[in-house]
């Protein structure tokens, strides 16, 4: 248990040091773990090894957004209204899959087939490979649609998919898939992405959090 001093401490860091950080800004996972770490900070409190993993991910690539999380959601990804071949949605899964496994692989992958916004879940083993995936699949073209990638939060994840929460495993490319990457062969669904969008503000439209 901590000692009332400690709570004291960590109640006072809170107002002082860290509210700034606060306005105006979504912390997300990796957000609510560096602000853990700043209020531990002198007070004897040991982060869990999930924690000090995600700080020092983040530490060796300070590109990553504090928003990342493992988990994402791709949309766009398919019109279930549209939708005809009886193995298109294993044919979607099988796709992400293999694009994934290119920036480090997924752990877990489900298309919701009902879904109008053509949503797929992807859980990645690190908020490393995540954010690459992320990166590379974010304004991507997919059966001619332009698709978009949102950040979840892992709990809500689990939420959804209690079986993700004990996936170990990097899913693997079928191997019809991995020669369809070589060199010279057919390409997948997704394409190169287009220009970057605009916002009314003249900025690229960046990854959201879902």
């Amino acid at each position: 248990m901590l000692r009332l001093q400690d709570e004291e401490s960590i109640r006072q860091r809170s107002l002082d040091d860290v509210a700034d950080e606060k306005q105006g800004l979504a912390l997300g996972q990796g957000g609510r773990i560096q602000l853990m770490a700043k209020l531990a900070q002198g007070t004897g409190i040991e982060l869990p090894p999930s924690a000090q993993q995600a700080l020092q991910q983040q530490a060796a690539d300070p590109t990553i957004p504090a928003i990342a999380t493992q988990c994402f959601m791709l949309s766009n990804m398919f019109d279930p209204k549209t939708e005809t071949r009886p193995t298109w949605a294993v044919e979607v899964r099988d796709d992400v899959i293999e694009e994934c496994y290119k920036n480090g692989g997924a752990l877990h992958v489900y298309v919701d087939t009902a879904s109008p916004q053509g949503n797929v879940y992807v859980k990645c083993p690190s908020v490393a490979s995540a954010h690459k995936s992320v990166s590379a699949l974010h304004g991507r073209w997919f059966s001619g649609k332009v698709i978009t990638a949102n950040y979840v939060p892992v709990t809500s994840y689990h939420e959804l998919f209690p079986d993700a929460l004990v996936a170990r495993n990097v899913l693997v490319p079928k191997p019809s898939d991995q020669q369809a990457s070589a060199p010279g062969a057919a390409v997948s669904n997704f394409a190169v992405p287009p220009p970057p969008a605009m916002t009314g503000y003249g900025a690229p439209i960046q990854p959201g959090y879902y």
